[in-house]
């Protein structure tokens, strides 16, 4: 019986260059193509990845300071995770349930209103200057008749509609498990990822690549954790006003505010949008106004907060800023839209600046220049005492001017 072959034994020849490339070439195209077939399960995997590199740091300190072990604290984790999330989306669908339920109400009873409202115009008379107007000879039953029947065939549509957003739903959570599942094994080996990546690279490069891993966490820590701040603070201010101005389910507004905070640019709009909506199919306000009026007060209420958010919040709590224009950023959502969908907007932005960082690594190679450029996050600059002092004393004087008011109409 043959001795069994020990590693150590066997000399492998190298391949020559032209065997390198083809193999190269075939396995690129390979995964390229095996990515697409499973686009679905792709998609899967990053979003469970992201989650994961979200929750880690609060893994991590449950095992460094409470010394739960990393079992423990992942499922601990996991479930407050898997808890919040229920928590927000129930609450959501609560609200939209219940909005439209009162749209569909309002919709119908509009609908058995028409052809009385019909009815009124063909008696309608009136006057415009020296023109008399009188639709009393305009017959309007084919009116009703072409109304009747555009409307019918929309109405035989929602039974339809209904069985296709419950399939829908039921993807949803089947996604949203598997996320988990694979979230949950991320996160029992999240620090040997790094090492396993490193490993695989040419030796020689291996400071190069983990110089680019450690710029690429730089950008998506800078990307979450600010973003983060940002949905919180939002959301609990949405919260505080839409309960002082009396808009119906503000809690599901502040959720709505915070997580459409994470969509760089037109989050805050759609969620202004939402408000809207949901002042103007509102019954009733306690401030007397009309839906339109009081839709329209909503939408100036949020518009203020993006206002407050864009000028002084995003410059103070984003730790660093991903140095990219505008006019990127904008052109990268567009393109992750097409490609990605939400999560392609979602993450256009960090996306571009780490594509931006290994771009830059292999363009500085091609050209044969430094290949580590300046770093790709951009500390916020902190205010310096002499502004500290020069706003305290700006406060002060306000201050003083108010008692002084106060003081001379008691005086009167």
């Amino acid at each position: 019986m043959a001795e069994p072959v020990r590693p150590e034994d066997i000399s492998s020849p190298p391949w020559q260059p032209g065997t390198r490339l083809v193999v190269g070439v075939l396995v690129t195209l390979i995964v390229m193509v095996l990515a697409y077939v499973l686009r679905n399960l792709v998609v899967s995997v990053v979003i469970a990845f992201l989650i994961a590199y979200m929750l880690d740091p609060i893994v991590s300190w449950l095992v460094q300071k409470a010394r739960f072990p990393r079992v423990i604290a992942t499922i601990v984790v996991m479930l407050i995770f898997i808890a919040v999330i229920l928590g927000a989306t129930t609450g959501i669908g609560y609200a939209f349930s219940q909005r439209i339920v009162d749209l569909a109400a309002l919709f119908s009873d509009i609908t058995v209103d028409i052809p009385s409202r019909l009815e009124m115009i063909g008696d309608l008379q009136f006057s415009i200057g020296p023109w008399d107007f009188d639709t009393s000879g305009i017959s309007i039953e084919p009116l009703i008749s072409d109304l009747v029947s555009s409307i019918s065939p929309l109405l035989s549509q929602a039974g339809s509609l209904v069985g296709s957003v419950a399939i829908a739903a039921a993807s949803v959570i089947t996604t949203f498990f598997l996320d988990m599942v694979i979230t949950f094994y991320l996160l029992l080996d999240f620090k040997k990822l790094r090492p396993a990546l490193v490993r695989l690279v040419p030796e020689t490069y291996r400071e190069d690549f983990d110089f680019l891993l450690e710029e690429s966490n730089q950008i998506w820590r800078a990307f979450l954790r600010g973003y983060i701040i940002l949905a919180l603070i939002i959301g609990l201010a949405v919260f505080i006003t839409m309960s002082i101005a009396g808009l119906d389910f503000p809690l599901v507004m502040g959720l709505i505010g915070g997580l459409l905070e994470m969509v760089p640019m037109f989050g805050p709009i759609i969620s202004a949008i939402i408000g809207a909506l949901i002042a103007l199919a509102q019954p009733a306000n306690p401030w007397g106004l009309t839906p339109v009026a009081f839709s329209l007060l909503i939408l100036g209420i949020l518009t203020l907060i993006q206002q407050v958010e864009n000028t002084i919040l995003v410059p103070r709590i984003m730790g660093g800023n991903l140095n990219l224009h505008p006019l990127a950023v904008f052109l990268a959502i567009i393109a992750g839209g097409a490609l990605g969908g939400f999560f392609g907007i979602l993450l256009a932005s960090p996306i571009l600046a780490t594509l931006r960082l290994f771009f830059g690594y292999i363009y500085s190679k091609v050209v044969d220049v430094d290949a580590r450029p300046g770093p790709s996050v951009e500390a916020s600059q902190p205010r310096s005492r002499a502004n500290l002092t020069k706003i305290g004393e700006t406060a002060a004087n306000v201050w003083d001017r108010l008692k002084k008011m106060a003081e001379n109409s008691v005086e009167d």
